[in-house]
């Protein structure tokens, strides 16, 4: 059955829209199999991680899939999308509210501080405009300073 998991992983990862579709339609795939090759991330992570907004739109119609499953660093799919960039998922996730959007990685690292401190300045934007975002989140690694001190300060990271 792993073989399956792999398939699928490997698909998210590289953006195979139409095998992960098909993959999907096999009741008894685990779409939430974690590679530990790839620090836990689990077909979802890959894909927001990757950039890969049509695969993502699939996973995010298939319930089974768990949206807010983390890797080895605590990380979400949300975090890691945030992390890099990624407008159009961050925009999908916001519109979907399963996702955690304030769940930090295991260094208490927001999705907002991380793209403060990444200057991710569209992506911050998107944050700022949803509600649910807690904006005075500090991470006590920097000295108890929330993202809008870095942001302000111009310091990386």
């Amino acid at each position: 059955m792993i073989e399956m998991e792999k398939e699928l992983f490997n698909a998210c990862q590289g953006g195979k829209a139409e095998e992960v579709r098909r993959l999907l339609q096999n009741p008894q795939i685990n779409t939430n199999w974690e590679n530990e090759d790839d620090n836990n991330s689990t077909p979802f992570w890959i894909a927001c991680e990757r950039g890969q907004t049509e695969v993502v739109k699939l996973l995010l119609n298939d319930q089974k899939v768990d949206v807010n499953k983390t890797n080895g660093y605590d990380q979400t799919p949300f975090y890691v999308a945030c992390f890099y960039g990624h407008i159009e998922i961050v925009k999908l996730l916001l519109n979907d509210k399963r996702i955690d959007i304030n769940q930090a990685d295991k260094y208490r690292q927001t999705p907002l501080w991380i793209a403060c401190c990444y200057e991710r300045i569209e992506i911050v934007k998107l944050l700022l405009n949803d509600e649910r975002v807690d904006i005075n989140e500090n991470w006590q690694g920097k000295n108890d300073r929330t993202p809008f001190f870095y942001c302000l300060s111009k310091r990386t990271c």
